[in-house]
C-alpha cells in the first residue's frame, strides 16, 4: 500500500503561482522589447526611407516631384528632402538638427515639420519654431531640361 502511495505522489516542480509569475514576467518583457524596437525603428532612418544613394551631383526626373510635393532621396550618404513649389525647387537636409529625426513637408502650411518635437522650418531651412537649435542644411537645386539637378 505504501508503495502505491509513493507512486501516486509526483514531485511538484512548479506551483500555479510561480507559473503565473513567469507568464506575466515574460509578457511584460516581450511588450517592453517590442516597444523599444518600435521607438528605435521610428527614430533611425532606414535605407529605404532615404531613397536612392547619390554621388557628387544627382538628377531626378521632374515628374517624380509634382508641384507642392516633396521626395526624400539620398545624397552623399545622407537623406535630403527635395521640395517643388510654384516658386521653384528646394533641396534641404531631411535630418532635424534637434534630435536627428526625419522631417516632412506640409504643403498646406508651406512648411517643413519635424514629427518628433514639432520644430518648423521654411522653404529655405530657417527655423520658424520649436526646439531646433539651427536651420536645416540647404543644397543647390535647379530645374534643367525636365530634371531636378542637385549639387
Amino acid at each position: 500500500m505504501e508503495e502505491q502511495k509513493k507512486k501516486d505522489e509526483l514531485p511538484v516542480l512548479m506551483g500555479r503561482r510561480t507559473f503565473l509569475d513567469y507568464c506575466i514576467g515574460g509578457g511584460i518583457a516581450a511588450w517592453a522589447s517590442l516597444t523599444a524596437y518600435t521607438a528605435l525603428a521610428f527614430l533611425w532612418p532606414t535605407k529605404q526611407s532615404m531613397g536612392e544613394e547619390g554621388g557628387e551631383g544627382i538628377a531626378i526626373a521632374l515628374s517624380e516631384v509634382p508641384v507642392d510635393d516633396s521626395k526624400k532621396i539620398g545624397y552623399k550618404g545622407k537623406p535630403i528632402i527635395v521640395i517643388r513649389t510654384a516658386e521653384g525647387v528646394f533641396a534641404l537636409s531631411a535630418i532635424c538638427p534637434h534630435l536627428g529625426c526625419l522631417v516632412n513637408w506640409h504643403a498646406g502650411e508651406k512648411q517643413i515639420e519635424c514629427p518628433c518635437h514639432a520644430a518648423k522650418f521654411d522653404l529655405r531651412g530657417n527655423v520658424l519654431g520649436g526646439p531646433a537649435p539651427a536651420p536645416l542644411l540647404s543644397y543647390k537645386a535647379e530645374i534643367i531640361n525636365d530634371q531636378i539637378k542637385i549639387g
